[in-house]
């Protein structure tokens, strides 16, 4: 189903093509941003009919208090809080005061950004992990006002497991609006849906495209578009959990991008296989098998060491490790978040381990990486000077050597030099 390459400019070449956007796609956001931007909530509505084929009400969501009837679900989610709560609160940064030599009094401190939107994947697969990986972390900053934009499902309605999920963690401000067309709304604002500081979450190309579009306008966490998975296997490896690991990514989107890297010809071929055993099963099957076609290839590597050189040349959003000596190998990757063993899914991370799933894509985890609390919250420095006669004349030396007058001027009225 997947595609196998031997050679490996070939494979890399052809992964360089996928994952760039198509003109196509930049042509589409421009103009849904621009519609948004000028005729704001009338637009989302028009998109909303156009792209979801619902013709919406009312845009903001009158969210009703939603029980969940199942307890496994409920006694989930409230855990799963708890862990993903756990480890962003070890996130927070400290602030530190520092005197220098010449008596200058200078802090480094953090502020909460006031606004943040968060865009939730929805239509047929929503996603109410989304949810809890950003907004959770929003908050332990401190982030004043949140909200959400997701798109309505097929029934009209915005999916009870989100509703629950929001109302749990206190969001009121819920806008039935997705695609790049909530982008457009979260960074321009509109009659309904105000302007935020920052927008975060994953999408679909639409949205990863739209983000990048508005993001000399405001803020962004990154460009998150489709799901990327790479596995590194040799040949300790089970084909099993390695196709299922696999339709586990590829059942997200169509879109979504897919590797196996083996260094057993063996291993490759027994994947393939289970891939098209276990896919029969799945109601996601056509979406997998789509995103496999379009996305999904496969690599024969002469060596683990090569794998990783492939992996890093990429610099996946997943990478799973299903080898020996994975707790050495995985200080030589690069990756937005490392499964180590055939033990550790990559759904382990996507709901349950505390880690952010909210990751970088398309190569960006070169420089930087998983959402995270320090997305939501701004440096700033405070100075209180000192009247030092030394430190007032080497400033003056070091503005007249750049030859800013107008800063010598401001140094030497501060020491009291009343001839400027």
């Amino acid at each position: 189903m997947f595609k196998t390459f031997h050679n490996k400019s070939e494979l890399l070449d052809t992964i360089l093509v996928q994952q760039q956007s198509s003109s196509e796609v930049l042509r589409i956001v421009e103009k849904i941003i621009s519609s948004v931007r000028d005729c704001g909530d009338e637009a989302l509505i028009e998109y909303t009919q156009k792209f979801d084929h619902i013709l919406l009400d009312s845009i903001k969501v009158d969210a009703p208090s939603i029980e969940l009837e199942n307890i496994a679900l409920k006694n989930a989610i409230i855990q799963a809080s708890k862990n993903i709560m756990a480890f962003h609160q070890k996130q927070m940064p400290k602030v530190f005061d520092h005197q220098q030599e010449d008596g200058t009094e200078v802090s480094f401190k953090w502020r909460p950004i006031k606004k943040v939107g968060v865009y939730v994947p929805g239509g047929n697969y929503p996603l109410m992990s989304t949810v809890l990986m950003n907004v959770i972390p929003a908050q332990v900053a401190g982030v004043d006002q949140i909200i959400v934009c997701t798109p309505p499902q097929t029934n009209g309605d915005i999916d009870p497991n989100i509703l629950s999920v929001c109302q749990n963690l206190g969001i009121k401000d819920i806008f039935q609006v997705g695609g790049a067309q909530a982008i457009a709304a979260m960074t321009y604002g509109t009659e309904t849906i105000p302007k935020v500081n920052k927008i975060v979450g994953p999408g679909n190309r639409y949205v990863a495209a739209a983000k990048q579009y508005v993001s000399n306008c405001v803020g962004i966490d990154m460009v998150a578009g489709p799901t990327e998975l790479v596995i590194i296997v040799d040949e300790s490896a089970n084909p099993t959990f390695i196709a299922a690991d696999l339709i586990s990514q590829a059942e997200h989107d169509q879109d979504a991008f897919t590797l196996l890297l083996s260094t057993e010809k063996n291993i490759i071929k027994k994947t393939q296989s289970e891939i098209n055993r276990l896919l029969k099963s799945l109601n996601t099957k056509a979406t997998a098998t789509e995103s496999f076609l379009n996305n999904g290839f496969a690599f024969l590597a002469n060596s683990i060491d090569e794998c990783i050189e492939i992996s890093n040349h990429i610099a996946p959003e997943h990478l799973s490790i299903q080898a020996k000596n994975v707790e050495t190998l995985h200080n030589e990757c690069i990756a937005g978040a490392i499964f180590l063993g055939q033990e550790t899914p990559v759904v382990w991370g996507d709901y349950w381990a505390g880690p952010n799933h909210t990751l970088p894509t398309s190569g960006a985890a070169h420089y930087r990486g998983l959402l995270n609390v320090l997305d939501f919250l701004v440096p700033f420095s405070v100075t209180k000077g000192s009247v030092n006669q030394k430190s007032i004349q080497a400033i003056i030396s070091l503005a007249e050597a750049e030859g800013l007058m107008g800063h010598v001027l401001s140094a030497r009225l501060r020491e009291g030099d009343i001839l400027c």
